[in-house]
């Protein structure tokens, strides 16, 4: 009798199985891999194309959540220092904060001898010696709201914000930013709205229309030009406190000689890393893998892609699972270069869900807020993370609606739009998975 049952049981999984994997291929032309299985299994349940090496789109971020958590710890805080010199110049020296506001350096500045202070102040970026935008993201990503530089010295999120408020009809529109750049306005105010910013040199390019009736719109971009926007955030803040100074953008160490006279410290990882992974806050993880890959580095790394060694060694020791071939070129997932397979991302979440920060990091389904707000078809015990980019969508995390938590990554390729056509076929796989 139990036989029986045990064959019948395994006859219906499998067929299920099978069903799945049908009405996936089925319904949109795609490459797809996929592996899920239980947290401690040693074999998959169900996979297809497992050890084929895709681009995980931002389901990179895992990985980087991940060694944030057990290399620097969710305790770790950001700290950034201002000394003043035996010459009586200022040093700011900054850390990789990517939280870092005007307002929390006009806090720490106002430490300075304003009366009798007449040096300049120097932004000591040392702590990366890698460029502000890593070589491997395509070109048209470049000063976007979603591809901001990441260096040592972040303010505000390295955004800028362009108002644009309507005029009168056909004439020409208001057009500021918050960024101290200047502005070639080719906005008129018409019927509708369509405005595209663009870089002209140093200055902001705005062409299009506004609607006479809408209400002033807030656009986002990054700046080309990283020193260039540090420098004017400070000019900004220096003339907020009335300080004349001449502000100095250096790459080395200037520590040496100085004397610390305040500081401010960014919130834990712990309380960091949760909602920027929730949203996918692509800023807030490549800063985060800057800092992982040179906080140990014997030598100076010079370009993002050298810290795919230092990013698999990590992964090794903490997690013991073995990369191979995988590459990791940034800690977003932005660049089209990173690579993994799907059993060794399957795996190093089997290993991860011993950290439980992590997973209550992880979006729930249909959570507020997330990128898992309109998911609402995924079974209600979904922790995951998803990965988009053009061709690309990904889905990974666990099951713990269960006795047993499970595991499951699943990845489609070379699809054609729209994008939204794939999300209900990847999240109704992951429920036929699971029913």
């Amino acid at each position: 009798m139990f036989k029986t049952v045990f064959y019948v049981c395994c006859f219906l999984f499998l067929n299920g199985c099978t069903s799945a994997h049908q009405k996936l291929t089925s319904q949109k032309p795609a490459f797809y891999a996929y592996i899920v299985g239980g947290v401690d299994s040693e074999n998959a349940s169900q996979e297809h194309n497992a050890d084929v090496y895709i681009t995980p789109a931002s389901c990179q971020k895992t990985v980087t959540a991940l060694l944030a958590y057990k290399a620097l710890g969710g305790d770790y805080v950001y700290e950034t220092k201002l000394a003043i010199t035996k010459a009586g110049h200022a040093v700011v020296t900054f850390s990789g904060d990517p939280t870092l506001s005007s307002e929390d350096l006009f806090e720490m500045l106002t430490a300075l001898p304003r009366k009798y202070f007449n040096g300049k102040i120097i932004v000591d970026g040392s702590a990366f010696q890698t460029p502000p935008y890593s070589r491997n993201i395509i070109v048209d990503d470049m000063a976007t709201s979603y591809a901001r530089p990441v260096a040592a010295a972040n303010i505000d999120g390295n955004l800028i914000t362009v108002t644009v408020t309507p005029g009168m009809f056909t004439k020409a529109a208001v057009v500021e930013n918050d960024g101290g750049y200047q502005i070639d306005n080719q906005v008129v105010t018409g019927e509708k709205s369509v405005i595209k910013l663009s870089w002209n040199k140093e200055r902001i390019k705005a062409i299009g229309t506004i609607g006479i009736s809408d209400q002033p719109l807030k656009l986002k971009m990054s700046p080309e030009n990283h020193d260039d926007y540090i420098a004017n955030k400070f000019k900004s803040i220096l003339k907020r406190m009335k300080l004349p100074a001449k502000v100095v953008i250096v790459k080395e160490s200037h520590l040496g000689g100085t004397q610390v006279i305040a500081s401010h410290q960014s919130e834990p990882l712990g309380a960091i890393i949760p909602p920027a992974l929730k949203i996918s806050d692509n800023f807030v993880f490549d800063a985060l893998y800057l800092k992982i890959i040179t906080r140990d580095s014997p030598t100076p790394i010079l370009k993002w892609e050298e810290g795919d060694a230092a990013i698999k060694s990590l992964i090794k020791i903490h997690f013991n699972v073995d990369m191979d071939k995988a590459l990791f070129v940034d800690g977003s997932g932005l660049s089209r270069y990173n690579r993994i397979q799907p059993r060794q991302l399957f795996k190093l979440l089997q290993k991860a869900y011993a950290v439980k920060e992590f997973v209550g990091a992880l979006a729930c389904m249909g959570e507020a807020n997330t990128i898992l707000k309109n998911r609402t078809t995924l079974p209600v015990g979904i922790r995951a993370k998803t990965g988009t980019m053009s061709g690309i969508n990904c889905l990974c995390g666990y099951n713990v609606d269960g006795d047993v938590p499970q595991v499951f990554v699943i990845g489609a390729h070379n699809f054609a739009p729209p994008l939204s056509d794939i999300h209900p076929i990847l999240d109704g796989f992951i429920a036929d998975c699971f029913e």
